[in-house]
């Protein structure tokens, strides 16, 4: 089996030689930051809209009214008298 140098592992596996503390912090503030959005994200939003649109569909809703048509009557007579009397 091959051996490989403590150096150049050190190098691969980010030891003290390839080091860099900027982007470490960048890292760690971006972890941070999609922390922070996740957290956000599963607590549920309390905003004024939410409630109205629950208000809006728990509200009772009117009800129909049926009105039966009249029974069929005969319809009523009117007499008219044309005579003309002197």
């Amino acid at each position: 089996m091959k051996t490989i140098p403590t150096t150049e592992l050190e190098t691969i596996t980010g030891g003290a030689a390839s080091k860099n503390d900027a982007v470490t912090q960048q890292l760690t503030a971006l972890q941070g930051s999609i922390k922070d959005l996740a957290t956000a994200q599963s607590k549920p939003a309390d905003n004024s809209m939410t409630t109205m649109m629950m208000m809006m569909a728990m509200r009772p809703q009117p009800q129909q009214t049926v009105v039966a048509a009249p029974a069929a009557s005969p319809a009523p007579v009117v007499n008219i008298d044309t005579r003309v009397r002197r």
